[in-house]
């Protein structure tokens, strides 16, 4: 059964197995369909009539995280690495980046 783009977003920010942000924290594993259907999920909840509070929360929090261990994988005194991260991880984040801002100004 495919999920709802509110279901994988919800799944990400409870870091719920399979989840985008599961990959990264619990197995270091960039996993670029996970990824693929949270940006989807993203730019579908900002087109659905989705209550903006707690789906905003969940938006900043998860691409927070996201953030937050992509610096993780990149400093040095940090044992903590992302398998199997892309190299045009900047370009990535740059589609995370996207997907946020579209949400935000489709609301406001």
């Amino acid at each position: 059964m495919k999920k709802s783009a509110k279901q994988i977003l919800e799944d990400n920010f409870e870091s719920k197995n399979d989840s985008f942000l599961f990959y990264l924290r619990e197995k270091s594993l960039f996993n670029k369909e996970a990824f693929r259907q949270l940006y989807d999920s993203i730019r579908k909840v900002a087109d659905d009539d989705v209550a903006i509070s707690r789906t905003a929360q969940q938006i900043v929090i998860v691409y927070g995280q996201i953030l937050q261990y992509f610096l993780y994988h990149f400093d040095k005194d940090d044992s903590y690495k992302i398998v199997n991260m892309p190299e045009n991880y900047n370009k990535m984040i740059e589609y995370l980046d996207k997907s946020v801002e579209y949400y935000f100004k489709t609301r406001i």
